[in-house]
C-alpha cells in the first residue's frame, strides 16, 4: 500500500470489531474473577494468584508458537483467518466454565478448577489475538495509517470492556446478593463468552475480502519447529526497539493489572461506593478512548510515537497516584458523594492515557516488524504481536499475582462487608492501589525513551524495502492489481 492509499471504513470497522472480545474478556476477568474466587468462594489470594500465574506461564509459551505458525500458514483463507474462525467456540465455553465451578468445590479442588479454565480460555484467546493483531499490521504499510487501524481496534476494545463493566455491575445491583452471590456470576460467564465469540466471527467475516491482498509466507521460509521458533524469538529480541517496547509493556502491565484487579475492592471498601454507582465508572472510558482515537494520530504527526508514549505515561502515572494519595493525606473529599466526580475525572485521564499508549504501541510494533524485515528479510508479524497479546495477559496475570499477595499480606478478610473492614487494612489497600501501583509505570518511561523509530527512520526503512522488492521482483502486498475490488481506496488520509 502506498502512502496515498487508505483502507475503506468497512475494513477498519471489520478489523476493529474483533477487539470487543479482548475488551470484554479482560475487563470481566480483572473486575470480578479475583472478587469471585477470593471473596465469594473463599479461595486464598495467594492460590488465586498462583492459578493465574500457572495459566500465564503456559500462555506465554503458546503466544509465540501461535504467532510463528500463523506466519507460515498456507490456505485459501490466508495466514490469519483460519485462526479467527477456530477460536470463538472454545473461548465462549471455557469462559463460561470459569464462572460455573461445581457446587462444593473448595481449597485445592477449587484452585485446580480455576487453573484449568483460566488456562483454557487464555489459550483460546491466544489463537484469536495473535493472528488478529498480525492481520492489523498487514493491512497497511503506512506510518500513520497503521495508527488509524489500531485506533479502531482500541476503540472497539473499550466499547467491549465498558459495556461489560456497566452491564455486569448493573446485573449485580438488580439481583439479590449482588457481587457476593455465586449464582449471579453464571450469567456473567455466559454473556461475556457469547459476546466475545460473536465479535470474533464478525471480524473474520468482514475482513475476508482482504485475504487475496495480504502477504503470503515466502517460499523458502523454514518449517515450524521449536528450534526454529527459538531462533526467531532470539532474532526479534535482538532488535533494540522491539526489546524496549517489550520491557516497557511488561513494566506497565504490572501497574494496569494491579489497578484493574483491585478496582472492585477499592470501589467497594475504600471509597464505600454502592454497586449501582460503581457501574457508572464504565461510562468514563468510552469518551476517554474516543478522545484518544481522535488525537493519537495527530500526536504522532506532531511529536512522533516515542514522545507520545512518554507524555501519555506521565499523565497515566499522575492519574494513578493522585486520588488515593490525596485521600490518605486528607485533602480529597471524604464522602462517596463528594469523591465520585473527581474519581470519574481521574479515571477519564487514566483510560485516555492508556488508550493513547495502546494505539501507539500497536502501531510501533508494526514499524519494528518492518525494521526486522529489512534486517533479516523475514516478515514475522505473528511473532512480534505475540508480545502485545502477552502484554494484555500479563496485565491480568501480574495483577492477580501481586493483588493476591497483597490481599494476604495486608490480611484483608474474606466475605468482607463494606464499612466493616479495619481502617489500617484499608490504608494498606490504598497504598497498594495508588502510589505503589504507579512505580512500574514510571519504570516503563525509561524503556520507551530508548525507542528510536521516528517518521524519518520509518521512511528510510520503507524506501529500502521497496528497493529490495523491486530488485527481486517482489510485490508490496500481494498479487491483486491496484484498484481491484477489496478494501483499499485511493483517497488520501
Amino acid at each position: 500500500m502506498s502512502s496515498s492509499e487508505r483502507l475503506r471504513m468497512g475494513t477498519k470497522l471489520g478489523f476493529g470489531v474483533g477487539a470487543i472480545s479482548e475488551g470484554a474478556i479482560v475487563i470481566a476477568f480483572n473486575s470480578w474473577n479475583f472478587l469471585f474466587y477470593n471473596q465469594v468462594l473463599g479461595l486464598s489470594g495467594t492460590l488465586a494468584g498462583l492459578a493465574v500465574t500457572i495459566s500465564l506461564i503456559l500462555d506465554g509459551l503458546s503466544d509465540p508458537v501461535v504467532g510463528s505458525i500463523s506466519d507460515r500458514w498456507r490456505s485459501k483463507l490466508g495466514r490469519r483467518h483460519p485462526f479467527l474462525y477456530a477460536a470463538p467456540i472454545p473461548l465462549a465455553l471455557s469462559f463460561y466454565c470459569l464462572y460455573s465451578p461445581p457446587a462444593g468445590l473448595s481449597g485445592i479442588g477449587l484452585f485446580l478448577w480455576f487453573t484449568l479454565f483460566a488456562t483454557l480460555h487464555r489459550q483460546a484467546l491466544t489463537i484469536y489475538q495473535v493472528p488478529h493483531l498480525a492481520l492489523g499490521a498487514e493491512l497497511s504499510n503506512d506510518y500513520h495509517q497503521r495508527s488509524i487501524v489500531m485506533s479502531y481496534a482500541t476503540l472497539f476494545a473499550v466499547v467491549g470492556g465498558a459495556g461489560t463493566a456497566f452491564w455486569g455491575w448493573t446485573w449485580f445491583s438488580h439481583h439479590p446478593g449482588g457481587s457476593t452471590a455465586q449464582a449471579n456470576y453464571v450469567a456473567i460467564g455466559a454473556a461475556v463468552g457469547l459476546t466475545s465469540a460473536l465479535s470474533i466471527f464478525l471480524s473474520a467475516y468482514f475482513t475476508r475480502d482482504q485475504i487475496p491482498r495480504l502477504k503470503q509466507p515466502v517460499a523458502d521460509i523454514p518449517p515450524f519447529s521449536l528450534r526454529q521458533l527459538s531462533r526467531e524469538i532470539i532474532d526479534c529480541v535482538a532488535n533494540g526497539n522491539y526489546r524496549n517496547l517489550l520491557l516497557g509493556m511488561f513494566a506497565l502491565s504490572a501497574t494496569i493489572g494491579v489497578l484493574e484487579t483491585l478496582q472492585s475492592y477499592v470501589s467497594l471498601f475504600f471509597w464505600h461506593l454502592p454497586e449501582k454507582t460503581i457501574r457508572v465508572f464504565s461510562l468514563a472510558t468510552p469518551p476517554a478512548f474516543i478522545l484518544a482515537f481522535i488525537v493519537t494520530v495527530r500526536l504522532h504527526r506532531r511529536y512522533d510515537k516515542r514522545s507520545t508514549l512518554i507524555g501519555a505515561l506521565y499523565v497515566l502515572v499522575f492519574a494513578v497516584a493522585t486520588p488515593i494519595s490525596a485521600r490518605l493525606l486528607g485533602i480529597f473529599p471524604s464522602t462517596a458523594k463528594g469523591a465520585f466526580p473527581l474519581l470519574m475525572l481521574f479515571l477519564f485521564l487514566f483510560y485516555g492515557a492508556l488508550a493513547v499508549i495502546t494505539i501507539t504501541v500497536l502501531s510501533a510494533l508494526a514499524d519494528v516488524a518492518d525494521e526486522h524485515e529489512l534486517n533479516t528479510g523475514r516478515r514475522q508479524e505473528g511473532v512480534f504481536y505475540a508480545a502485545r497479546v502477552l502484554f494484555a495477559k500479563l496485565s491480568t496475570g501480574l495483577g492477580h499475582i501481586l493483588a493476591g499477595l497483597a490481599i494476604d499480606i495486608i490480611q484483608f478478610p474474606p466475605h468482607a462487608k463494606p464499612g466493616a473492614v479495619a481502617h489500617d487494612v484499608l490504608v494498606k489497600l490504598g497504598l497498594v492501589q495508588g502510589p505503589l501501583a504507579a512505580i512500574p509505570a514510571i519504570i516503563a518511561i525509561y524503556f520507551y525513551r530508548r525507542y528510536t523509530i521516528d517518521r524519518q527512520r520509518h521512511d528510510q526503512i520503507q524506501t529500502a524495502l521497496a528497493e529490495r522488492r523491486k530488485a527481486t521482483g517482489g510485490g508490496d502486498r500481494g498479487s491483486e492489481p491496484a484498484g481491484a475490488p477489496g478494501s483499499i481506496e485511493t483517497a488520501p488520509i
